[in-house]
């Protein structure tokens, strides 16, 4: 009898730069679709459910987390030479995520030594980035921690060989079709006309205003909504501070021109 035929899976890679672990512990803790992701794929690299990485060649990297010290930018780096593609995934890896909400300031040098003193380092502190500061990135799939069923369906596209679906649609949109009052109505600070959806507007569906966490919406009118904002009383530093949160660096390619 004739041997099976082997079937070659794709090589996946599964990484973390600066930040909480969120994006990863979502595909962790996803028990009806890991199984099936781990039978699909050859994960050569994901430390959070292996100690035995193998850094070899990549069909595809998923990287989350900013740039924040010279050795992830190295690691981030070698990342991208082995990976045909690469997926930036979570709101660190696509805007910098709130270590970014200064970057470009003029004040990182005084920040850091307020924070750590006269140390020497083992690697040198970077100021905060997103990870196409430095890299080529092909998709992006954004979130504060990512959606599962939006990273789970980019995964399944990708090794089939085709392009995610992009999300266009901001928070507001969602917030509309789960037929929520409008908060702006009430004059409270709200990103969700300028925010990435995806989310099903989770805070706004428990009556608090969107901060913005998916990062920003490339359709969304900055100039209107930063001009209704300073209607309601709101001064341009203060927004711009409190979109950085979580707008990071990204946010700045957005607002630049306001």
């Amino acid at each position: 009898m004739a041997n099976e035929q082997q079937i070659i899976k794709p090589k996946i890679g599964i990484y973390g730069l600066t930040g909480c672990a969120g994006d990863q512990l979502v595909i962790i803790h996803t028990e009806d679709e890991i199984l099936n992701l781990f039978n699909s794929v050859d994960i050569k690299s994901f430390v959070m459910a292996s100690s035995n990485p193998e850094e070899g060649e990549l069909d595809v990297a998923f990287v989350e987390g900013s740039v924040s010290t010279e050795e992830e930018l190295h690691h981030l780096k070698d990342i991208r030479k082995r990976a045909k593609i690469l997926v930036a995934m979570g709101n660190c890896a696509l805007c910098g995520g709130p270590q970014a909400m200064y970057t470009g300031d003029g004040t990182f040098d005084t920040r850091v030594k307020q924070v750590y003193g006269d140390v020497d380092f083992l690697t040198k502190p970077l100021e905060g980035a997103p990870v196409d500061a430095y890299v080529e990135v092909d998709y992006y799939v954004p979130g504060c921690p990512v959606d599962a069923k939006q990273l789970f369906a980019a995964i399944a596209r990708l090794i089939h060989g085709s392009s995610p679906e992009p999300y266009p649609h901001p928070v507001c949109h969602e917030c509309k079709l789960n037929e929520n009052k409008c908060l702006l109505l009430d004059k409270k600070f709200c990103l969700g006309p300028v925010t990435a959806g995806g989310c099903n507007s989770a805070c706004p569906n428990h009556g608090l205003p969107c901060v913005g966490c998916w990062g920003p919406n490339p359709d969304g009118n900055f100039k209107e909504h930063f001009e209704l904002l300073q209607s309601f009383g709101m001064t341009k530093e203060d927004i711009v501070r409190r979109i950085r949160n979580f707008g990071g660096h990204k946010i700045l390619e957005y607002i630049k021109d306001l």
